[in-house]
């Protein structure tokens, strides 16, 4: 029992001792004059660096708080002033020490973000992820108040390799993993300061993996640019390797560096399942050189063989399913046909 105890014991300090002190982490512990300065200082800080432009107030109250554990920082900042606008060039991101993935979600207000030319507005409820190293811009709208959590790219990238897809896109927050999430991330901000090593490593890494499992279960109307990409990549590849028996889920995700889950997932945004779409082609392919007179020296079985068929039982079968006869009479109908 006494072994037990004393591994429950944490004997070093909480990541920060002046969490739950606000006034530690608020603009008005300062004059007027150096309140905007100051909060400049803190995204740049905070958020790595950024140009923002001047503006004239008379005072700028707002929440600032940062907290850090090895890969991870979390972020809550606020800004009552509409308007703030800053931005991200290849200056400020040259000049930054980390690369970041930042999972931005907005408590209150509202703010514009532009990355890579596309504008994303976001309100209270909004879930987004942008990358350090690519350009951007924000502009505040009214009331704003934020949470960001932010992970290195050699962390995130490890544990889910297709990350970059999501960059950009907005994130559903109002049922399952995606509320779950934003009410987890809330939760962690208010006790992160509080938290000892120990348990930080465990929190922050099933913060993570609630975060992953929010981004496999979005259903997109409009696919991410990035995906777009790779699904034709994933296509040409198919289309180039019919004759490979191998063309599995799991050799596909392999060599495209993402896990089956996503691979399938990739198929079911256009309709379609993987197998689904492999059969497809196999099946075009082997149509075409039945109806040619070019092939008409081959054998249905060698045919069959070339593109992916693994005996002439099985392709006869599905060929007769899905064409509605079969590959003989295919043939014979189609050779005649081009006399």
């Amino acid at each position: 029992m006494e072994e037990s105890t004393r591994a429950m014991e944490f004997p070093v300090n909480p990541i920060e001792n002046k969490w739950d002190d606000r006034s530690v982490w608020s603009t008005l512990a300062l004059s007027p004059e150096r309140q905007f300065d100051h909060w400049c200082n803190f995204v740049n800080r905070a958020h790595l660096t950024w140009s923002i432009d001047k503006v004239r107030c008379d005072n700028f109250p707002a929440f600032i708080r940062e907290g850090r554990f090895e890969d991870f920082r979390i972020v809550n900042l606020s800004s009552a002033l509409v308007d703030i606008r800053g931005k991200r060039g290849s200056k400020e991101i040259s000049s930054d020490a980390q690369e970041l993935f930042n999972i931005l979600y907005i408590v209150n207000g509202s703010e514009r973000l532009i990355i890579d030319d596309r504008e994303i507005d976001l309100q209270a409820g909004s879930l987004v992820m942008w990358d350090s190293t690519r350009p951007m811009k924000f502009i505040t709208g009214n009331n704003l108040h934020q949470v960001t959590l932010s992970v290195t790219h050699s962390r995130m990238r490890r544990i889910f390799p297709a990350i970059d897809d999501f960059v950009g896109i907005q994130l559903g927050t109002q049922t399952g993993p995606g509320r779950l999430f934003a009410s987890h991330l809330l939760a962690l901000d208010t006790d992160f300061g509080n938290l000892y090593p120990q348990q930080a490593k465990i929190i922050l890494d099933s913060t993570t993996q609630l975060f992953l499992s929010t981004l496999e279960n979005q259903e997109f109307h409009v696919s991410p640019p990035s995906m777009i990409k790779k699904t034709k990549a994933i296509c040409s590849y198919i289309d180039e390797n019919l004759g490979n028996l191998d063309l599995s889920a799991t050799s596909l995700a392999s060599r495209f560096n993402i896990s089956a889950r996503h691979l399938h997932r990739i198929f079911h945004r256009s309709d379609m399942t993987l197998s689904g779409y492999v059969l497809q082609k196999r099946l075009d392919r082997c149509s075409q050189e039945l109806s040619s007179r070019i092939y008409s020296n081959q054998s249905i079985t060698d045919i069959a063989f070339k593109w992916g068929f693994k005996d002439s039982s099985t392709f006869s079968k599905i060929f007769k399913r899905e064409i509605g006869v079969t590959p003989r009479e295919f043939r014979k109908s189609a050779l005649i046909t081009s006399e």
